[in-house]
């Protein structure tokens, strides 16, 4: 296993990014190390990592064991830094949005073997990232095979209402703008007409979570779309890393279970 410190200039966000990217070590035909790294390799099966309000690039590496859960698994985990933009074009800052969707992906495929296949790319995030992974999946459910939202925000315009004192800078991101019936609202893009058959849906939440209120509403929605591809999860716990390190060896297991890889 290999932990990858990337540092490189974004064309979308016209600054320096950091990337933080986890990599399996490659296996022979009996499964075990390769002695020598060839342009043979089989390309990985990635998990897209999304940090919440307040992170960086590092947080699931200090926060968790998510080192050893891709290890186990066997997958690359890429963890970009995307500030407090909600992974959108902020109304006032960067097009968070744009570099996630179509500059990331193309950046670290180029730099690392990662699979382009839909059913070896995940999705995951926590609160803000849990957002964010829903609304990529959401968007464009061709590209993934599945996603999970822990905790997520899932109703902007409320969160933005009751939790103003923990981000008294959402305007920023979103301005005065109206947020339902727009690409930015989950409730939105799973009203649009899109082949949802390759997708599914992972939504946990904490039963003192501060957010349980708007998952428990999305949930059934959810459910409706996808059937039996939608798993709900509710743990005790509150919206903190203690929930989530609870909630994430689950995740991983859910998101590339053989079962589901074979299909």
């Amino acid at each position: 296993m290999s932990i990858h410190s990337n540092n490189f200039y974004s064309n979308v966000l016209r600054q320096p990014v950091r990337v933080e990217v986890i990599l399996p070590e490659p296996l022979d035909a009996t499964g075990k190390i390769e002695a020598a790294y060839t342009s043979g390799n089989q390309l990985l099966p990635t998990i897209w990592l999304l940090h919440g309000l307040g992170g960086d690039a590092t947080t699931w590496l200090r926060r968790t064991n998510i080192e050893l859960l891709a290890t186990q698994y066997r997958v690359a985990v890429v963890m970009p830094e995307t500030g407090r933009g909600f992974y959108t074009n902020m109304a006032q800052g960067l097009n968070y949005w744009d570099y996630l969707t179509t500059e990331l992906p193309a950046r670290m495929r180029y730099m690392f073997p990662l699979s382009t296949m839909p059913k070896d790319n995940y999705l995951m995030g926590n609160s803000m990232g849990g957002y964010g992974a829903l609304r990529y999946a959401l968007t464009y459910p061709q590209q993934f095979a599945a996603v999970a939202a822990l905790s997520p925000v899932t109703e902007l315009a409320r969160f933005g209402a009751e939790q103003a004192k923990i981000m008294p800078d959402f305007d920023l991101a979103f301005g005065s703008q109206e947020l339902q019936n727009t690409p930015n609202d989950l409730d939105y893009l799973i009203q649009q007409s899109l082949d949802w058959s390759g997708l599914r849906v992972l939504m946990t939440t904490g039963s003192h979570d501060i957010l349980r209120g708007m998952d428990e509403e999305l949930r059934p929605k959810l459910k409706r779309i996808f059937k039996d591809h939608f798993e709900w999860q509710l743990q005790s716990g509150h919206h903190d890393w203690q929930l989530w390190n609870q909630q994430l060896p689950f995740a991983m297991h859910w998101l590339i279970k053989e079962e589901w890889r074979n299909v």
